[in-house]
């Protein structure tokens, strides 16, 4: 641990969990063919000039010999798909998406992360191939934001060198130059970290991360045998996402105005919040009429069903049975 510890010396970490995703990403990637499935790593900072890229360089180094061939973030979700298609197809080991400017969302990523392998439809073909999703993902942003099924697919290691300018820091070496110059040592260290872990016969008891039980076992596990911290955090981004956050302002503002445990119909909940401020703002960011200041009663039916159930701080909104026709929802 010396090697990495020298290595990842000038990174400033939030907090030791954030140091140990940057190991993780590392052992991830190097064991990744070992693996059906791994989650993405992200490397955040609150500026640029941090280290986040060069973190993700240094997985890369160590795992392939070159620094990460980034891929930068497009506007929509298609395009996305379309560029991680692209380096499926060509086989590759590292993929990284660089300097996220918007939220980072994809059904399709979500795919890669935990399936073994997903079927591309060839451009100009109407045929499909089957391709193996056997390669790191990481992805770099400033507060890098994520959302949907995602955030439960990612770690986070967040940076912050707390100065108007980290890019004018100056170091005693470079760590992508190190990662270079030793990267044989270092490649060997966390090989031999792999290894010690699996032939020790000590085993370290944790839940493992849902839909990554393999990665827990083989990457996880040997860290927190060898003292590092451990923080589920992936949490960080589930209680960032724009869905959790619209959710718990509409159940804390029915929870005031409406109650809990009681019944009602779509149309009841619009009437009551035309009398309640927070709740009509709470309902207007789900399901908002276009081109009207007014809550659209079929918008608002189609997000309940999509949040029926769904729990957050110990509430949810349920479907309460149907009456004369219409369904009633309630807060439990």
């Amino acid at each position: 641990m010396r090697l990495f510890d020298n290595l990842l010396a000038g990174f400033p970490f939030v907090t030791p969990a954030d140091k140990a995703v940057a190991l993780a990403a590392i052992l991830t990637a190097l064991d990744r063919h070992n693996m059906p499935t791994a989650p993405l790593h992200g490397f955040s900072a609150t500026v640029a000039g941090t280290g986040k890229s060069k973190l993700a360089d240094i997985v890369s180094i160590l795992a392939t010999g070159r620094p990460a061939a980034v891929k930068g973030q497009p506007g929509t979700e298609d395009e996305l798909e379309k560029r991680l298609n692209s380096e499926l197809l060509q086989g590759a080991s590292i993929i990284c998406i660089d300097n996220c400017e918007h939220t980072l969302q994809s059904a399709f990523l979500c795919q890669m992360l935990t399936q073994e392998t997903v079927s591309i439809r060839v451009l100009g073909q109407s045929k499909n191939i089957d391709a193996s999703t056997m390669v790191t993902v990481m992805a770099t942003g400033n507060n890098l934001q994520v959302t949907g099924d995602l955030t439960r697919r990612v770690l986070v290691c967040s940076l912050d060198a707390r100065v108007e300018h980290p890019e004018r820091r100056e170091f005693a070496w470079d760590a992508k130059d190190v990662a270079k110059e030793q990267r044989g040592r270092l490649v060997a260290a966390a090989l031999t970290i792999l290894r010690a872990w699996h032939t020790a016969g000590t085993r370290v008891e944790r839940s493992p991360l849902g839909g990554f039980e393999e990665w827990s076992s083989r990457v996880r596990a040997p860290l927190l045998w060898l003292g590092c911290a451990d923080r589920e955090t992936t949490l960080k981004f589930k209680a960032q996402d724009p869905h959790v956050l619209q959710l718990t302002a509409v159940i804390e503002a029915w929870k005031e105005t409406i109650g809990p445990n009681a019944p009602v119909r779509i149309q009841d909940i619009i009437n009551k919040a035309l009398m309640a401020p927070e709740l009509q703002t709470a309902l207007m960011a789900v399901a908002d009429a276009p081109g009207r200041q007014a809550v659209s009663t079929d918008r608002l039916g189609r997000w309940l069903r999509k949040v029926d159930g769904r729990v957050v701080s110990g509430r949810a909104i349920r479907q309460a049975g149907v009456e004369h026709g219409y369904p009633r929802w309630s807060l439990v």
